[in-house]
């Protein structure tokens, strides 16, 4: 379908570089201040140690550990004592790690995965399936025991001690895993009570932290007002509305996490596609004690000023997962040209090692910008023109093509965080445009929730006015030479944006969801229970489930498009893209569908990631450059 190495070739090592960038997935800070991490590299993550300015890696089969999100649970702990790490395998059973000599032991035989983990005096608590979906159970130190402690008809999540009980969140298995969820502790005992501390219906709970004490206090998250206060509730709360500890207006806070003393929290607060670390003095007993400064929605803060309040962390960055070591406060940070690595977040000093050292040199820096999509505001994030002429720098008007990368999820966004894929097409010298459309996350409830229902209605017309608004910005763009190009719930987009406008002259769809119908066959339970969130029971409400879906739309493209899969993604079957093909076929539009053997829901291996996105780049070059090779591409090879 197109010409081979049209493109600009000088970028493909930058492209190699970044894909087998280091990234730290989650750290975690020992009792004697070594930190453990996860750091993925390709399709391989492992368990690393850093202590005195050494990074030791500690295990070589891989680890499970994922990082999603700003309420994510924890994939590894340390024990009390500090001599060893718990952490999950590559193929999901608990196993443990001793730090000095590195000698691993696995300690379950549970065969159905683990999601979730904290080390305390009684064990180790995770969430498992070994018993049924998103059970709570116990294992000792030694795996000699395996006890279900919560084995029932509800799904947990994230679990802490809480001297002899775990804190954790739950929510009902036909309820939407990010919809709502109580907060609960669970006793050790199975024939014990559980003790819902926080429920609302049609909110969801979660980052539980145990205040460190015996006074049962504990600190969290709820989406009620949009995630923007940490709350507290006291130990014997029975129905007692939360304490709002702290509250930044139009500001996500998340990831509470205690300091040995109990008397502060460090939190992430996140706005406008930037995510900080935020350090809040909290004293005296959540019970009886009065909101915590510029506490609860609406208040109206500037955490540089307010009472004990410091804001560690701010700027074009994205930080996650903050962790006390002793008075300072680390965190994994990642930036638009900086993959993600352990930092002390007041100062940003890297705490571990990195191979990446001189890719920042290398990259373009994005900017952030607003536009109307019918009378709702859209926050972007764009690599503008390398030289454009607001900034002086006298570039030809209408010069530069663009591509608009919609992220996947929906519940996600696009901020300013390390997205190789971007960055390699901002080098390639593409303008490149990543709105975060209504169902995106980060920008409160209403914001986030306002696609259900509409999937493909309003989200789609602010991908699609994203190119408008991004050429209107810069004169160096020109607005009728732009592509449109994204993963999962971005290829769905991408299939959706060419169907439904002229706005774009080609596209590259990712391993997306194209028939909702035959979906909810095949997809894993995250897949069906996003489906049901978006578009309701399938029984009731099947035919927006066929009226919404991506591949309705293929009779009104016009436009070539490259659709791209892995054969061993669960999440969103293979099966979607050779529908896609199918009737793409059908209806004679130009296509070329590629397959990865062993890529899961994305792509990993360096391999498969250079030519999947050299693979579109030449695309983009043939059907958006002017003189795309600039005589740098390599001679043309027919195939044999």
């Amino acid at each position: 379908m197109y010409r081979r190495d049209l493109r600009d070739t000088d970028c493909d090592g930058l492209l190699a570089d970044m894909a087998v960038a280091d990234r730290v997935v989650q750290a975690a800070v020992g009792p004697d201040g070594r930190i453990a991490y996860a750091k993925s590299r390709e399709l391989t993550t492992d368990l690393w140690l850093a202590a005195d300015g050494d990074d030791v890696r500690l295990t070589a089969e891989g680890v499970s550990a994922m990082r999603y999100g700003r309420t994510d649970a924890r994939w590894l702990d340390w024990s009390p004592d500090g001599d060893r790490i718990a952490f999950v395998t590559a193929d999901t059973e608990l196993a443990t790690v001793d730090a000095d000599t590195g000698a691993v032991e696995v300690l379950t035989e549970l065969s159905g995965g683990i999601s979730g983990l904290a080390w305390g005096e009684p064990g180790i608590a995770v969430v498992t399936d070994g018993f049924s979906r998103a059970s709570l159970a116990v294992v000792s130190p030694d795996g000699d025991r395996v006890e279900a402690v919560a084995n029932d008809e509800f799904l947990y999540a994230d679990p802490h001690w809480q001297g002899e009980g775990v804190v954790a969140t739950r929510s009902r298995h036909a309820d939407l895993f990010d919809y709502e969820a109580a907060l609960v502790r669970v006793p050790l005992d199975p024939a014990g009570d559980v003790t819902e501390l926080f429920a609302e219906p049609g909110v969801r709970a979660a980052c539980p932290r145990p205040r460190p004490g015996d006074d049962g206090a504990v600190a969290f998250v709820h989406d009620g007002s949009g995630y923007d206060a940490v709350y507290g509730v006291a130990g014997d709360a029975d129905g007692d509305a939360p304490t709002a500890l702290y509250g930044v207006p139009e500001t996500e806070i998340a990831a509470p996490e205690w300091n040995d003393a109990g008397d502060r929290l460090a939190v992430t607060a996140t706005r406008d596609g930037r995510t900080g670390v935020h350090a809040v003095g909290v004293d005296g007993a959540l019970a009886d004690g009065e909101p915590g400064p510029d506490a609860g929605p609406g208040a109206g803060a500037d955490p540089e000023s307010a009472a004990d309040v410091t804001a560690l962390a701010s700027g074009d960055a994205i930080h996650g997962a903050p962790r006390w070591g002793g008075g300072r406060v680390l965190s994994v940070r990642e930036t638009p040209t900086e993959p993600p690595t352990v930092v002390d977040a007041a100062s940003g000093e890297r705490r571990t090692s990195s191979s990446t050292a001189g890719l920042a040199a290398r990259l373009p820096a994005p900017e952030a910008f607003g536009y109307d999509s019918d009378g709702t505001e859209i926050h972007a994030v764009v690599y503008p023109p390398e030289s454009d002429p607001e900034a002086g720098s006298g570039v030809e008007s209408g010069s530069v093509p663009l591509l608009v990368k919609p992220h996947g999820g929906p519940t996600a966004f696009d901020g300013f965080g390390f997205d190789h894929r971007a960055a390699y097409f901002a080098a390639l010298g593409y303008a490149v445009v990543r709105p975060n459309y209504r169902g995106s996350d980060g920008f409160g409830r209403a914001f986030r929730m306002a696609n259900d229902g509409d999937w493909g209605g309003g989200d789609l017309d602010d991908v699609i006015r994203a190119a408008d608004a991004t050429a209107a910005r810069y004169d160096a763009v020109d607005g009728d030479r732009v592509g449109i190009y994204g993963g999962s719930g971005g290829g769905l987009m991408t299939v959706n944006a060419l169907g439904n406008s002229d706005r774009f002259r080609a596209g590259a769809a990712f391993y997306g969801v194209y028939d909702y119908e035959s979906f909810v066959d095949d997809t894993d339970d995250v897949g069906w229970q996003l489906l049901k969130r978006e578009l309701g029971d399938f029984v009731s409400d099947l035919d927006a489930y066929r009226e919404a879906s991506p591949i309705r739309s293929v009779p009104e493209i016009d436009d070539p498009l490259v659709v791209l899969h892995g054969e061993e993604d669960a999440r969103v079957p293979i099966s979607q893209s050779e529908q896609l093909v199918a009737e793409l076929e059908t209806h004679g539009v130009r296509h070329e569908l590629r397959r990865y053997e062993g890529e899961p829901h994305g792509f990993g291996e360096l391999e498969h990631v250079l030519d999947a996105y050299t693979r579109v780049a030449d695309l983009f070059a043939k059907y958006l450059r002017e003189l795309p090779d600039g005589g740098s591409s390599r001679p043309y090879e027919p195939p044999e």
